[in-house]
C-alpha cells in the first residue's frame, strides 16, 4: 500500500473512532457547573439540574454525580435560569445568569429543607470571578461592541482592549474588508498573525494568517480574547485565541437599522499636507445596514417560538480615500539627457558614459559624460516613450531634485456588500442545531498616481463562508458537540493596463507575442517612482479551508472530561501571469564611476540608464498554475478536576500532526539534492582548472547539487513531520481566608505553530519559467541585453522538472528545509484577581512566553567570512578584489543567465554553490523568542451608569528571527520589532446620569426630561512607544544620538554618522546591530470618543443618534525618520503613521 493510501487509510479510521463525537477543539459555548449541598455542606448526588436560556426558551439538563457535582456544558452564550429539583428540599431557581463566550461560569447551589412545592428565587449578578479554570482572557461584553466608537466598524479590532494584544497596522485598514490590517497584531509575545482566529467557535482565517470574514458589529453578540488557554481544545497557534460570537435569533423579534458616514469636510487635514499648506483631500466613507432576528413563524405550518430562530445581517460600504505621498519624477531637462544641476551639488552626483568603458585589471575604468549631460542622440527610443508616462513635476522638491510630485488625487474606491444568516433549532432539550452561512465581496478601483493607466490595479475580493454545528445529550452526564465547517477567500487583481500593446513603447511583435497576459511593463528605476503593477498581467487566488472538529463532555465524579478532535484541510490555488510582459529594471551599474565597483550616486544614475537603453536587470514571466494543500490532525484530551470546592485543576493533553504540504499535479520543487554533482560540474571543474583563483585550488573547486522535484512516487514538498504533544497545567484556587473574592490561577503549556501555509512556499522553478534580463557578460564592459532586444537569448519556454539538476542554473533557488519541524511555544501564567466593590475587579499577572524552532528563511550560498571586511570602515580593497573580474568556468555553459559571459566576479566562485546566485532554505527552524509581560487589568461591569476597562502592560520581547549576516551561525538576537515596553488602554462607557431614571433631572418637565435623557459619552484611550528603528549596514561613530522621534526635521543628530556616499561599507561582516531597544519611532497617544443620543420611542424602539471622533485630540503620530545616511533626507520625517481626526455622524434604529 502506497504512503497516500496508508495515510488517507489512517485518517479514516480515526474519524469512524470518534464519529459522532468528533467537533470542535475551539469552543464558543459555555458552561455552568457546580455543587449540589445541603445546608450542612453535604454534597446531595442525583439532582435533576435544568438550564433554560432565557431568551430562546433552549432547555439544558443534567444530573449531579456522587460527589454532588454537576455540569451543563455547550451553553450558547446567553442569559439563565437554573433551576434545581430535589425531594425533601425546596426549590431553587437562579435568573439572571449570564454566560459568555467559552467561559465556565461556577455556580455552587444549597438547598433549603422543605417540599418541592416550595420555591427558593434568587436573583443576582453574574460572578465576576472565573474560578475554575486557569486561563486568562478578557471578554468584551455586548455593551462594548455595540458602543465603542470603531473606525471602520471591524469586530476584532476590539481584539486591542485586551491586555498583551499589540497592534501593528495602520488604522486606516481596520475596515471590514481589510483581512491583514485587523488582524495584523502580537499576542501574548507570538509572532504577528499566528494568532487563532474564531467566528462562532470555527476557524476564520485567510491564507496567511489574515481575517477570514468580518461580521458587521451589529450583527456581533461578544468577542472573547484569550492569551493563555489552559484547556487542550485549543491549538493550532503559538499565540492567542480570538473568538468572535454573533447574535442569534430569539423568542422575540428585534433588529438594527444603521448608517455611518464619515465625510472630510468634518475632519481634521493630515499634519504634513497642513504644513505645506495644502487643502485636504476629499474623502468619504460609508456605511450602512440593517439586521433582523427572532422565531421563525410560518402561517399554518410552524409557530417557532421555542424552537426554531433566524437572524439576518446585510452590510454595504462606499469609501473614497485618498492616498497623499510625495514621490520623484523626472524633470523636463532630465527627460533631455541634462542632470547639470545635480553636479552641481557635488561631484558625487557625477554620471559616468558606460561607452568609455575599458579594462583596467580586474575592473572596468568610465570617463564622465561632460557637464552632466548626455548627448540626445544617445537617448533610446523606447525611453522616451516610457519616460512619456511619467508627468511632470508639480512641486519643487529637494535640492537634488527628489520628491518633486505630490500625488494628491489618486486613491481608493472601494464597494463592498456583505450577508451572513443563521438559523438555530432547539429540536429537544437533548439537541440543538444551527447553520450559518456568510458572504461578502468587494471591489477596489485604484485611482493612478499618473495622468494615464499605466500603474495600479484592480481588486475584487470573495468571501464565502457555511457550516452547521450539532449539540447532542447522551445523557444526564454525557453530551457530544459536532461541527463542519467551510471558508472560501478569493481576490483577482488586474491592472489598469490590461491589454496594453508593447510595441506601441518600440518593443518587437515577436516579444510581444510571447505574453501570457499582455499589460504595461513593470519599470523600476532607482530613485523614481515606479511604473506598471506588481500584480503583473493578473492573479487570482482562491483559498479553501474545511474543517471537522467534534468533543465529547462526560462528568464523571469530580471530574469533567473532555474528548475530541479536529480535521483541517487547507487548500489554495493560484493563477498568477506575472509580469508577463516584462520587468526592466535601472540601477547605478552602468553610469557609476571612475570604476564599475565605485559607490553610487545618490540619485540620477538610474534614470540615466534609463535614457540610455540600458537595463540593469528585470525578467520575463512564463507562470504555471498552482494547486497546492495539507492537512492538519489534532486530538485533545482535557480533564477539569474539582479537588474541592475551592480548588480546580485543569490537566490537558492535546495531539497535532500536520502532514506536509503538496501540489495536486506536482509541480513544484521539493528540496535540493547537495551531494550529487551538477550536470555542468566536469567541464566547470576542467575550465576553473585552466584558470583557477588563489583562494580556491582546481581540487577543491566543486559544482555539487541541484533542485529535486515531486513526483507521484514523493508528493510531499518536505518530510512529514512527526506528530507532537503539547501538554497543559493549570489550576484556579478560591482561598476561603480571603473571603471567597480572591481567585489565584497557574499554568503552563506546550502551544505548536502551524506550519507553512499552502502556498505561501510553493516554489514552482521549472515549471514556472522566468527570463532573467542580462544586462553583461563581461561584468559591464559592455551591453548584452539592451532596450532593442532585451532578450537576446529568447524567451525561455517551461520544461517541468526534465532539466533536474541542471534546472535554474546560474540563478537563485528556493526550498523547503528536509526536515521542517513545528515551532512551539512555551507558555507559564500566574495572576490574580480580586473582586472589588461596586462590581469591579483587579487583576495582576504575569505571562512567559518562550518562542522555540520559530521558521527563518536562510540565505545557504554566501561568500564565506574569512574573505569579507572586518574593518569598521569600507575596505576598499576587498571591495576591489571581491567585485574583481576573473575568468569564469561557467561561460557558455548557462545560457540566457548572468554567469554564462566570458568573466565572473570573483566573489561568486567564493560560494560553496557557485553555479547558483542564491539558494534560500525555507522554514529552517532555528528562530526563537522570549516575552515576559506583567499586566494589570481593571473592569467594572456597568452599574451606576459606568462600565469601564483598563489593561496596562509592562513587557519585553526579545527575538532571534532575522540574520544580520549571511554567514553567520546563529540569527542576531535584538529586541524585536514587535516590542513596547509599556501599553495601557482604557475604554469607558458612561451614562450621563441625567434624566428619565437618574438620579439628575427624573422630574423635570417631559419636554425637557426627552432631551436631557439617554446621554452616553464613550471613549477608547491608547498610549505605547513606537516600534524600534531598523538601521542599515552604517557607520556610526559613536555618542548620544539625541533621539526625539517628533522632532521632524531633525529627529536625531546626523553628524554622527558617516554620510559621504563614497565611504559607505560593503562585502564586510556587520556589527552595528539592527535595531536598539532605546532607538524608537515616534509611539501612539490617540483617543476616540463617541457621544450617543439614546431617544427611547416606547419600550420596544431606540432611535439612536451618535457623533464620533477618532484622533480626537488629532495628535499625529509619526513614521520613522529617514534612516539613509546618504540621502539628503537622512534624519528627517516627511509622513504621518495615523490619521488625521475624523468625524462620524451616524442614526441607528435598534427595535
Amino acid at each position: 500500500m502506497s504512503r497516500a493510501r496508508l495515510r488517507l487509510a489512517w485518517l479514516g479510521c480515526l474519524v469512524l473512532l470518534f464519529w459522532p463525537a468528533w467537533l470542535a477543539g475551539q469552543q464558543f459555548r459555555g458552561t455552568i457547573t457546580g455543587l449540589i449541598l445541603d445546608q450542612q455542606g453535604a454534597v446531595i448526588p442525583g439532582v435533576k439540574v435544568t438550564a433554560t436560556q432565557e431568551e430562546t426558551g433552549a432547555r439544558s439538563e443534567t444530573l449531579s454525580s456522587g460527589e454532588g457535582r454537576y455540569t451543563l456544558p455547550f451553553l450558547s452564550p446567553g442569559v439563565y435560569r437554573v433551576e434545581v429539583d430535589a425531594p425533601g428540599f425546596k426549590r431553587y431557581v437562579r435568573s439572571g445568569l449570564r454566560v459568555s463566550t467559552n467561559e465556565q461560569v461556577t455556580l455552587d447551589i444549597t438547598l433549603e429543607l422543605g417540599q418541592t412545592t416550595e420555591t427558593v428565587t434568587v436573583t443576582a449578578e453574574t460572578p465576576l470571578l472565573i474560578t475554575a479554570t486557569a486561563s486568562t482572557g478578557q471578554v468584551i461584553n455586548q455593551r462594548h461592541v455595540e458602543y465603542m466608537p470603531l473606525n471602520g466598524r471591524t469586530p476584532l479590532v476590539l481584539a486591542q482592549l485586551s491586555y498583551g494584544v499589540i497592534p501593528n497596522t495602520d488604522p486606516r485598514f481596520y475596515r471590514p474588508f481589510d483581512d491583514g490590517g485587523p488582524s495584523n497584531f502580537s499576542m501574548g509575545g507570538a509572532p504577528r498573525q499566528n494568532n487563532e482566529l474564531l467566528l462562532d467557535g470555527a476557524p476564520n482565517a485567510s491564507v496567511g494568517g489574515g481575517n477570514g470574514f468580518s461580521p458587521p458589529v451589529d450583527a456581533v453578540e461578544e468577542v472573547k480574547v484569550e492569551s493563555f488557554q489552559a484547556d487542550a481544545a485549543y491549538g493550532h497557534s503559538g499565540g492567542g485565541t480570538v473568538n468572535i460570537l454573533t447574535k442569534a435569533g430569539t423568542n422575540v423579534f428585534h433588529g438594527t437599522m444603521y448608517e455611518f458616514n464619515q465625510v472630510s469636510a468634518l475632519g481634521a487635514n493630515l499634519f504634513f499636507a497642513n504644513r505645506a499648506g495644502e487643502k485636504k483631500n476629499v474623502s468619504n466613507y460609508n456605511q450602512w445596514g440593517a439586521t433582523a432576528g427572532g422565531p421563525v413563524m410560518l402561517p399554518r405550518l410552524l409557530d417557532g417560538r421555542n424552537r426554531v430562530f433566524f437572524f439576518f445581517a446585510y452590510e454595504g460600504i462606499n469609501q473614497k480615500m485618498p492616498r497623499a505621498t510625495d514621490t520623484t519624477v523626472p524633470t523636463a531637462e532630465q527627460r533631455e539627457g541634462n542632470f547639470s544641476k545635480l553636479l552641481a551639488l557635488g561631484p558625487a552626483y557625477q554620471l559616468y558614459d558606460p561607452a568609455t568603458g575599458v579594462r583596467e585589471g580586474s575592473r572596468v575604468r568610465r570617463q564622465p559624460f561632460p557637464g552632466n549631460v548626455i548627448p540626445g542622440a544617445r537617448i533610446h527610443p523606447v525611453a522616451r516613450r516610457i519616460l512619456a508616462f511619467y508627468d511632470l513635476p508639480n512641486q519643487p522638491g529637494k535640492a537634488d531634485g527628489t520628491n518633486n510630485f505630490f500625488v494628491g488625487a489618486v486613491g481608493e474606491f472601494n464597494t463592498f456588500d456583505s450577508e451572513m444568516g443563521r438559523l438555530d433549532f432547539n429540536l429537544s432539550s437533548r439537541h440543538k442545531l444551527f447553520y450559518q452561512f456568510r458572504h461578502n465581496d468587494r471591489l477596489l478601483r485604484n485611482g493612478t498616481t499618473f495622468s494615464n493607466n499605466a500603474t495600479e490595479a484592480t481588486l475584487t475580493q470573495i468571501n464565502w463562508s457555511t457550516g452547521i454545528d450539532d449539540v447532542f445529550t447522551i445523557g444526564p452526564t454525557t453530551v457530544v458537540n459536532t461541527r463542519l465547517h467551510w471558508l472560501r477567500n478569493s481576490e483577482l487583481r488586474l491592472p489598469l493596463s490590461l491589454g496594453f500593446d508593447i510595441t506601441s513603447l518600440g518593443f518587437s511583435q515577436a516579444l510581444a507575442r510571447e505574453s501570457a497576459g499582455a499589460h504595461f511593463p513593470r519599470v523600476t528605476v532607482s530613485g523614481l517612482a515606479e511604473l506598471g503593477s506588481s500584480r503583473g498581467g493578473g492573479i487570482y487566488n482562491p483559498y479553501d479551508s474545511f474543517q471537522l472538529f467534534s468533543s465529547l463532555s462526560k462528568t464523571v465524579s469530580a471530574h469533567t472530561l473532555k474528548l475530541g478532535g479536529e480535521v483541517r484541510l487547507l487548500r489554495r490555488n493560484r493563477y498568477d501571469k506575472g509580469q508577463s510582459s516584462g520587468a526592466f529594471e535601472f540601477s547605478t551599474n552602468w553610469t557609476r564611476g571612475p570604476l564599475d565597483n565605485s559607490p553610487a550616486a545618490p540619485t540620477g544614475q538610474g534614470l540615466a540608464s534609463l535614457l540610455l537603453g540600458l537595463p540593469t536587470g528585470g525578467y520575463w514571466d512564463v507562470n504555471a498554475a498552482e494547486s497546492s494543500q495539507n492537512a492538519y490532525l489534532s486530538l485533545f484530551l482535557q480533564d477539569d478536576l474539582r479537588l474541592r470546592a475551592s480548588l480546580t485543576l485543569n490537566l490537558g493533553l492535546r495531539y497535532e500532526k500536520e502532514l506536509p504540504t503538496t501540489e495536486r499535479f506536482n509541480r513544484s520543487t521539493n528540496g535540493f539534492d547537495f551531494n550529487s554533482p551538477s550536470p555542468i560540474s566536469a567541464q566547470a571543474a576542467a575550465a576553473y582548472a585552466r584558470n583557477p583563483i588563489p583562494e580556491i585550488p582546481p581540487s577543491a573547486f566543486k559544482t555539487m547539487g541541484g533542485l529535486t522535484f515531486a513526483s507521484p512516487q514523493r508528493r510531499r514538498l518536505f518530510e512529514t513531520p512527526p506528530g507532537v504533544f503539547g501538554p497543559r497545567v493549570g489550576f484556579a484556587w478560591t482561598p476561603g481566608a480571603l473571603g471567597g473574592k480572591t481567585v489565584l490561577r497557574g499554568g503552563m503549556g506546550l502551544f505548536y505553530f502551524p506550519l507553512d501555509r499552502p502556498g505561501t512556499g510553493i516554489d514552482q522553478t521549472g515549471f514556472s519559467q522566468q527570463t532573467p534580463v542580462v544586462p553583461t557578460q563581461d561584468n559591464y564592459l559592455t551591453p548584452y541585453a539592451t532596450l532593442s532586444n532585451p532578450f537576446p537569448d529568447g524567451i525561455l519556454k517551461p520544461v517541468g522538472s526534465a532539466l533536474g539538476l541542471a534546472t535554474y542554473l546560474g540563478r537563485s533557488v528556493g526550498f523547503f528545509t528536509p526536515d521542517v519541524k513545528p515551532g512551539y511555544s512555551l507558555r507559564w501564567n500566574f495572576n490574580i484577581q480580586r473582586q472589588l466593590p461596586r462590581n469591579a475587579l483587579l487583576e495582576l499577572g504575569y505571562l512567559y512566553n518562550h518562542g522555540v524552532r520559530l521558521s527563518l528563511n536562510r540565505q545557504i550560498d554566501f561568500v564565506p567570512a574569512q574573505y569579507l571586511s572586518t574593518k569598521p570602515v569600507r575596505d576598499q580593497e576587498v571591495i576591489n578584489r571581491l567585485t574583481a573580474a576573473v575568468p569564469n568556468p561557467f561561460a557558455g555553459l548557462m545560457p540566457g543567465t548572468t554567469l554564462n559571459g566570458a568573466t565572473i566576479q570573483r566573489s561568486q566562485l567564493l560560494r560553496p554553490y557557485p553555479h547558483f546566485t542564491g539558494i534560500t532554505e525555507r522554514t529552517t527552524p532555528v528562530g526563537g523568542s522570549y516575552f515576559h509581560m506583567l499586566q494589570v487589568r481593571f473592569e467594572k461591569r456597568l452599574s451606576e451608569g459606568v462600565q469601564l476597562l483598563a489593561n496596562y502592560l509592562y513587557s519585553k520581547l526579545i527575538e532571534r528571527r532575522s540574520w544580520l549576516n549571511d554567514c553567520d551561525p546563529l540569527p542576531e538576537k535584538r529586541i524585536a520589532s514587535d516590542d513596547r515596553p509599556q501599553r495601557l488602554v482604557i475604554s469607558l462607557n458612561w451614562e450621563l446620569p441625567f434624566g428619565q431614571g437618574k438620579a439628575l433631572g427624573k422630574d423635570a418637565p417631559r419636554a425637557v426630561r426627552a432631551l436631557i435623557s439617554g446621554w452616553v459619552i464613550n471613549a477608547i484611550y491608547t498610549t505605547q512607544p513606537g516600534s524600534p528603528l531598523s538601521w542599515g549596514n552604517v557607520i556610526y561613530y559613536g555618542g548620544d544620538l539625541k533621539l526625539n522621534p517628533r522632532r521632524i526635521d531633525q529627529a536625531f543628530d546626523v553628524t554622527r554618522f558617516n554620510r559621504n556616499p563614497q565611504e559607505q561599507l560593503a562585502n564586510n561582516i556587520r556589527t552595528f546591530p539592527s535595531q536598539f531597544a532605546n532607538l524608537r519611532q515616534d509611539g501612539v497617544n490617540n483617543m476616540d470618543l463617541s457621544v450617543v443620543k439614546d431617544n427611547r420611542i416606547g419600550e420596544k424602539i431606540n432611535l439612536q443618534l451618535r457623533c464620533e471622533f477618532f484622533n480626537f485630540m488629532n495628535h499625529p503620530s509619526f513614521n520613522a525618520p529617514n534612516l539613509s545616511p546618504t540621502s539628503s533626507a537622512f534624519g528627517t520625517i516627511t509622513s504621518q503613521a495615523n490619521l488625521a481626526r475624523s468625524t462620524q455622524l451616524a442614526l441607528r434604529l435598534v427595535w
